[in-house]
């Protein structure tokens, strides 16, 4: 074996080895960012939908004083 063939036999491999490697950590970082993302909008939509849902809350407060009132009246009458 000629050391040409030797470096070829070894050198081949490793490289593949180390862009496989590279590629791997690009993708890893691509899932990490979309992942972030991902958890910023879920954030985003929580907010929003606490937002709606104490919205509601504040209706049916508003809702329920106006039936005490309601009942109130109904039964001084």
């Amino acid at each position: 074996m000629t050391d040409t063939q030797l470096y070829l036999a070894v050198g081949v491999p490793t490289i593949a080895l180390v862009l496989g490697m590279i590629g791997n950590g690009l993708l890893f970082n691509a899932l990490s960012a979309r992942m972030s993302s991902l958890e910023a909008r879920m954030l985003a939509l929580e907010s929003s939908m606490n937002t709606r849902f104490d919205l509601i809350m504040g209706r049916l407060a508003d809702l329920d004083t106006r039936l005490s009132v309601l009942e109130d009246r109904s039964k001084r009458s």
